[in-house]
């Protein structure tokens, strides 16, 4: 009994130190554990792990060897960054202007407010701020009664964010201010077209996508000539394979002509003879095959007076400046030119009105202006239905015989102050006068001229040139036969 006590008591104290010895033991492990970890080699897979598979190898490998993001991918990422946070902001203005909307203005028109959003996301816009344009709102807070803006019209509102263009096509913008359009929104015209008038700008057209075929957006103001154009050799070539001669030669279109942005009035001066040439350039050298005079003719005579032979014709007597070298320019304020004739014919003075006219634009000092004739057709209209070659005029008596249906037709035409032309019908006696003698002489042809003394002075010329030299040489023989007889 007393064995099994002691053996019991050595038993329990036995297992109470084992248990002790287990405690101290996980006690002490831990750190040692956690340093032995920070000290180990990578770990290897072990042999019963699953094999990877080829696809995320592959991910690895490319994951350790992808490069890092290059400066460009920086800037782009920076890009669309700002893309997104600009569409952002512009879907706050969207949401509310995607609605029918208009807005009550002085003039008591409604303008409408509405810009359709999916239109304006999907142009070239899209990316552009709402407020780049419309800055006079992007500095209070809109909307609000603050912001409850007082527009006078809807021209004047679209003349006034025509400026707002130049922040971003400065160039364009540029070429626009030159031209006859921009002069003519100087002068204060309600129909000269700004840019919205041609480039809506809520959902303006790419360049690559915009075609020019369809006429607009000059068709809009110039239908009719549009529409002659469409008829004529050049538009015939445009729509149907885009080639007027060989195959790097494109037909016309009204921008090739009249220019984009910079649009000059082709009217005037020696503007349209140099457009032609620029793609006709052996023209002089064709017609001079059969038409004589060709330089002077294709001086002083349109192409389309003979090249759009159904056209009506008429004597254009311009006013040219011969100081200058430049057709003469009425200045801004001036009236037109035919009141102005018309009120000093009122005066009651015995002066010619042009003589007192150029003699008041010279500052009492007779201006030296003179008249400049050229033969052109009546309209703008049909100075654009050119014909086929074939049915070009190539006969002299088309002009130069009397009675000839041009002479019938004559204007006196000044250059606007933004460019244009202002012609009014003059009477065909003008051309009878002697002021118009030097403009028409270059016209002249035996009895097709409607100045009946150029042909008496040519007879008298063709006389006096035949009659010097054969009365030289009957005078002459009838001497020296005098003189052998009294020889005798």
């Amino acid at each position: 009994m007393l064995v099994r006590n002691i053996g019991g008591e050595k038993r329990t104290a036995l297992a109470g130190y084992m248990v002790l010895g287990a405690l101290c033991m996980v006690l002490l492990g831990v750190p040692f554990a956690a340093q032995a970890q920070d000290n180990a080699e990578p770990a290897t897979v072990p042999e019963t792990q699953e094999p990877v598979t080829g696809t995320e190898a592959a991910a690895t490998d490319a994951a350790v060897t992808a490069p890092e993001p290059s400066a460009d991918a920086v800037v782009k990422d920076a890009a669309a960054l700002r893309i997104e946070e600009i569409q952002k902001n512009n879907g706050k203005c969207l949401n509310c202007h995607k609605r029918e909307k208009t807005k009550l203005l002085e003039d008591g028109k409604e303008m409408s407010l509405q810009v359709p959003k999916e239109a304006y996301l999907a142009s070239a816009h899209g990316v552009v701020k709402c407020v780049s344009c419309h800055s006079d709102i992007g500095k209070i807070k809109h909307p609000s009664q603050s912001t409850n803006i007082s527009i006078p019209s809807e021209r004047e509102f679209s003349v006034d964010l025509n400026d707002s263009c130049r922040k971003c096509h400065l160039q364009k913008y540029k070429q626009y201010k030159g031209s006859v359009h921009s002069l003519m929104v100087a002068q204060g015209s309600p129909k000269a077209p700004v840019c919205s008038s041609c480039h809506n700008p809520h959902a303006p057209q790419s360049m690559a996508s915009y075609q020019a075929e369809t006429g607009l957006p000059c068709k809009k103001c110039h239908e009719n000539i549009f529409n002659a154009y469409a008829a004529s050799v050049h538009g015939q070539a445009r729509f149907n394979g885009n080639t007027i001669r060989d195959s790097h030669i494109q037909a016309p279109i009204c921008s090739d002509c009249h220019h984009s942005h910079e649009v000059t009035a082709l009217a005037i001066g020696d503007v349209l003879r140099t457009t032609c040439i620029a793609c006709h350039e052996n023209v002089t050298l064709l017609h001079a095959q059969w038409l004589p005079n060709a330089g002077t003719h294709l001086d002083i005579v349109s192409c389309a007076v003979c090249h759009a032979p159904f056209a009506k014709h008429k004597f254009d007597l311009h006013l040219y400046d011969n100081v200058a070298g430049v057709p003469l320019a009425m200045k801004e304020g001036d009236p037109p030119i035919q009141e102005q004739l018309q009120a000093i014919a009122a005066e009651g003075g015995s002066g010619d009105p042009l003589e007192i006219w150029k003699s008041r634009v010279g500052m009492g000092q007779p201006a030296d202006i003179s008249l400049r004739s050229r033969m052109e057709v009546m309209s703008g209209v049909v100075a654009h239905q050119i014909a086929s070659k074939s049915f070009a005029v190539r006969t002299c008596e088309s002009c130069h015989e009397p009675g000839w249906r041009q002479k019938q037709n004559v204007t006196l035409s000044i250059t606007t102050p933004e460019g244009g032309r202002q012609s009014f019908e003059a009477d065909r006696e003008v051309l009878s006068s002697v002021k118009a003698v030097e403009s028409i002489s270059d016209f002249y042809a035996l009895g097709g001229n409607p100045n009946k003394l150029l042909d008496i002075l040519l007879l008298l010329s063709l006389a006096a040139g035949i009659a010097v030299p054969v009365g030289h040489f009957t005078l002459g023989k009838m001497i020296r036969e005098y003189m052998e007889r009294g020889e005798k």
